[in-house]
């Protein structure tokens, strides 16, 4: 199975957790899932934070990787200047299953432009077996409140290089003290990652997540997100998901 949004929002949350995501520095879920942001800890030495929760289901692609089953999700994170090394695991509820995924990123900023590039381990337990998957992302703050840019990753599997590629547009508006609404739209394409589809449009990706903060370190966050089916996936017969989710987010 290949990992794609539930993966990125949780790793988003335990990062707002850890105070590393400012407004003025929005990036999309694909980096923040690695705990990508551009952090200023050089004088406080790391960040430390840790997200927990519950998803309805595991989406990745467009596609229902445990179908009947939601997931347990646990992602602890550590940032020290441009450097973030992030974990996400994951364990079906009413299915068998269970994945952890390791992560290392590099952050670093020109202007309005922030680059990162990343690596992703990923280690599957049912079945055993380990995929590596190095990634790039980029994106540029139009202003302090929207962000748009683009995410490469491929997967290497039996000693073939598959990619996806996608674009995404995204936002974030605080409609009362401690309460930040941040919307994501994405469009996927795939080339090879996606094994249940064809190369070419795969998905269009509608996010919003809900964070209230209780307490500087303490925070709840709630997630809905609809995934359409593109062409190819609508080629393969595979039709549109709605998730949603909550999490606690702490950070040290």
């Amino acid at each position: 199975m290949i990992r794609q949004h539930n993966k990125y929002i949780s790793l988003l949350l335990a990062c707002c957790a850890s105070g590393a995501l400012a407004n003025e520095n929005l990036i999309a879920p694909p980096m923040q899932a690695a705990g990508i942001t551009q952090t200023s800890v050089e004088e406080n030495g790391p960040a430390y934070s840790l997200t927990t929760g519950w998803t309805s289901k595991y989406v990745t692609e467009g596609i229902d990787c445990i179908p009947g089953s939601s997931i347990w999700e646990v992602a602890p994170s550590v940032a020290y200047k441009n450097w973030t090394l992030s974990a996400w695991y994951a364990s079906g509820v009413s299915q068998s299953y269970e994945e952890l995924d390791l992560v290392l990123s590099y952050t670093f900023k020109s202007g309005d432009w922030t680059f990162t590039p990343w690596y992703e381990h990923q280690i599957y337990f049912t079945p055993d077996y380990n995929v590596a998957n190095p990634a790039f992302t980029v994106g540029y703050a139009i202003n302090d409140w929207l962000t748009v840019g683009a995410d490469a990753q491929w997967k290497i599997e039996h000693q073939i290089m598959e990619g996806y590629y996608d674009l995404f547009i995204q936002t974030s508006w605080t409609p009362i003290e401690n309460l930040t609404i941040t919307p994501l739209v994405r469009f996927g394409y795939n080339s090879g990652y996606n094994l249940s589809a064809d190369d070419g449009a795969n998905c269009i990706d509608y996010s919003m997540k809900a964070t209230y903060a209780l307490t500087d370190n303490l925070s709840v966050s709630a997630l809905i997100y609809y995934s359409q089916a593109a062409t190819v996936l609508r080629r393969a017969n595979l039709g549109n998901e709605f998730v949603y989710g909550a999490y606690i987010n702490l950070n040290f």
